[in-house]
């Protein structure tokens, strides 16, 4: 009976030898150059998270490769299970939020202070809803709540003198006075909007089509749905914001309505496609250089007494898209 004791202590010992072997061969040490966890927004059948990794922000899910390198095994609620390709090993990396609620239930957004935006972009595609942002809405967002629901979340997560309105599968967010007008009257004026009409004299902007906008200049979006959506579009020259947009498999034209009129902007019909131009009490964001390249025309030579001379024709070649109009400005 002693000996059949000796016998499971020994063995006892060469299983816990075996188990501590494999778990220091599946685990690695932190080295510093891993993805950083910014947020997390945790429900246990739709978990994802904000990770910043080589200078890009990426939205994760579960079962997602960063990069060759790193394979995205679980989503917890306060850290990340990566597993790295090269040695076959795993690291759970934690969040450590510098704040966390008392409690834990239904979704939990927890993080460091990461912009509006990101969080607004993480929430939308958790809940399971596309997203706008009006160019003047932003400041610092630091997660630690728990919600039941999208607009729950909202109210907590939001910073002051911020609205919101969810409109169908859409959610919309505004500064409360954006350029000194009411953000009432901007949702006013998007109503009398209609894309559909839009599509009756253009088809192509029944096509669904895809927008992630974290910024991109208004000019750069704007291309992106004429090629999309295979319609001329003009805008001023000096018609500059960044866009905040997230759609997915939506028709350019509700694209292009909600984009442009939630910035305060206004669309047009002309005889040669349409128009974007600011709604009059819009101010303009100028700035010095363009955060994406700009459609522009080429530098032309007027001659003397002759007036003002159109833009040359820009060569498909040179921007590989379809032709993209300015406003040509009057003296």
């Amino acid at each position: 009976m002693k000996g059949s004791l000796n016998w499971y202590f020994i063995a006892a010992i060469i299983l816990a030898a075996l188990f501590t072997t494999q778990h220091k061969a599946q685990y690695s040490v932190i080295k510093g150059d891993e993805p950083r966890i910014r947020a997390i927004l945790y429900y246990k059948d739709n978990p994802r998270a904000l990770v910043y990794h080589k200078n890009q922000r990426h939205h994760v899910i579960a079962k997602m490769r960063l990069d060759e390198e790193w394979f995205i095994d679980e989503i917890r609620r306060e850290s990340i299970l990566f597993k790295k390709a090269s040695t076959q090993t795993f690291a759970e990396i934690f969040m450590n939020p510098p704040r966390r609620p008392k409690r834990h239930q239904d979704w939990s957004f927890f993080g460091h202070p990461i912009a509006m935006w990101e969080a607004i972009e993480l929430l939308a595609h958790g809940f399971g809803y596309h997203a706008i942002m009006h160019f003047q809405a932003g400041g610092p967002i630091v997660p630690a709540h728990h919600a039941d629901s999208l607009k729950t979340m909202l109210r907590k997560v939001l910073p002051p003198h911020h609205r919101f309105v969810i409109d169908g599968p859409l959610l919309k967010v505004l500064p409360v006075q954006p350029s000194g007008e009411e953000w009432t009257a901007v949702l006013e004026r998007m109503k009398k909007s209609s894309p559909g009409l839009l599509t009756l004299r253009y088809p192509g902007l029944n096509q669904p089509g895809i927008i992630n906008s974290r910024g991109d200049d208004i000019q750069f979006i704007l291309r992106k749905i004429s090629l999309g959506g295979k319609v001329p579009i003009q805008f001023p020259r000096d018609l500059h914001f960044p866009v905040y947009a997230s759609f997915r498999n939506v028709p350019f034209a509700q694209i292009l309505a909600n984009i442009v009129y939630l910035n305060q902007c206004i669309i047009i019909e002309r005889e040669e496609g349409l128009e974007v131009t600011p709604w009059p009490r819009q101010i303009l964001q100028r700035r010095p250089y363009a955060d994406y390249p700009l459609i522009q025309s080429l530098p032309s030579e007027p001659q003397e007494g002759s007036g003002p001379t159109p833009p040359p024709v820009i060569m498909e070649h040179l921007l590989n898209h379809p032709l993209v109009q300015q406003n040509v400005e009057q003296p």
